[in-house]
């Protein structure tokens, strides 16, 4: 609901009372995405394949793939666009 909220579409009545929403955690979830057939063996353009955007899906793995300046810098770029959105950093 935050999410949609943010997004600026929030939902109907009657689209909250269906499960709509429980669908779309659902479907969004982590494991689902990353179960995909896509994901396992979809590429980019570049030729880079997708299932190197998902990674254990643990809070904090980032320290295993990224330098302490470039978690520094996602963590700023990520606060600076979602400010003035309530969430804590």
């Amino acid at each position: 609901m935050k999410l949609a909220q943010f997004l600026g579409r929030l939902f109907f009545d009657a689209e909250e009372t269906c499960l709509v929403v429980d669908g779309i955690l659902i479907l969004c979830s982590f494991e689902n995405l990353r179960n995909l057939e896509v994901t396992k063996t979809g590429k980019l353009a570049s030729g880079v394949q997708y299932k190197a955007f998902f990674r254990r899906g643990k809070v904090g793995d980032a320290k295993n793939h990224l330098t302490p300046s470039m978690i520094e810098t996602l963590d700023k770029v990520t606060e600076e666009k979602l400010e003035g959105y309530g969430l804590k950093f």
